[in-house]
């Protein structure tokens, strides 16, 4: 077993340090989030024994302005309208209001194509 050295722990009571919970709330992101990042490397990390994991406050802090200077400066582009909040969806009725009004010249003519293959099969 190794011994921590006097420095070390002086260290570590002196700086503010995180537990999982605490950094997934400083983030807001979840805790499956924040191990899946510290597992990624993408999240400065320290394990205390090996077992708990630990974040010092000033690295999540920084972490946290980075990411919201890289979301204002460049914004992820949606696939989709930008302001969905602001547009009701399409129900079930109006999507089909829209089909009938952009297909029924085909499905009138369907019916008539089978209507006619009826009769002239049938005699």
């Amino acid at each position: 077993m190794t011994e921590i050295k006097k420095e070390e722990l002086n260290e570590y009571l002196s700086e503010d340090y995180l537990n999982a919970k605490e950094a997934a709330e400083l983030l807001e992101i979840s805790e499956e989030e924040l191990h899946a990042l510290v597992e990624k490397h993408q999240i400065p990390s320290h394990s205390m024994a090996g077992v708990f994991l630990r974040l010092k406050k000033k690295e999540i802090e920084d972490l946290k302005i980075k990411w919201r200077i890289e979301r204002e400066l460049f914004p992820k582009r949606s696939r989709f309208f930008s302001h969905s909040n602001t547009v009701e969806k399409a129900r079930f009725l109006e999507k089909l209001k829209d089909f009938w009004y952009f297909n029924d010249f085909y499905i009138l003519c369907s019916i008539l194509i089978l209507l006619l293959l009826y009769t002239i099969l049938s005699t």
